[in-house]
């Protein structure tokens, strides 16, 4: 992936968590990326079809950073976000932002090696460029 995709994926996640030191917030901030990850493909590619490149994330993305565990195994009908977040709140907070930014860029590179660059961006471009939406702040188990 291009750095400025990469800065640019940073970016919209440090948004949503700003200066928190809470290692809680920075995975409800991840959770909430998530979702409304979830909320902009899965009209397009259903929940099962989000579950499924969201496993495949988790499975590319645990090879390097090993506390995330393993992927789920078999077919996923929905996405285990609260297991994200504990796994999350569990580490330190430079480790959780370093683990959550490696997840959304892991999963960019799998949808642009998928369905193109072009397609990708008209997809998540509204959920890589909008500040936080709040739910991380509501979320802020």
């Amino acid at each position: 992936m291009s750095s400025p995709e990469s800065r640019r994926i940073a970016v919209a996640l440090e948004s949503r968590f700003g200066q928190s030191t809470d290692p809680t917030f920075v995975a409800a901030s991840v959770v909430s990326l998530w979702r409304d990850l979830e909320q902009a493909l899965s009209p397009i590619i259903g929940v099962r079809g989000v579950a499924a490149l969201y496993g495949r994330t988790i499975f590319v993305t645990s090879r390097m950073h090993s506390w995330l565990g393993n992927a789920p195994e078999g077919v996923q009908s929905s996405m285990n976000l609260d297991l994200l977040h504990t796994t999350i709140s569990a580490q330190p907070r430079a480790v959780g932002i370093e683990g959550g930014s490696a997840l959304f860029t892991a999963f960019h590179e799998l949808l642009v090696s998928m369905i193109g660059a072009v397609l990708t961006e008209q997809l998540l471009r509204d959920v890589l460029t909008s500040s936080s939406s709040g739910h991380a702040a509501q979320d802020g188990q």
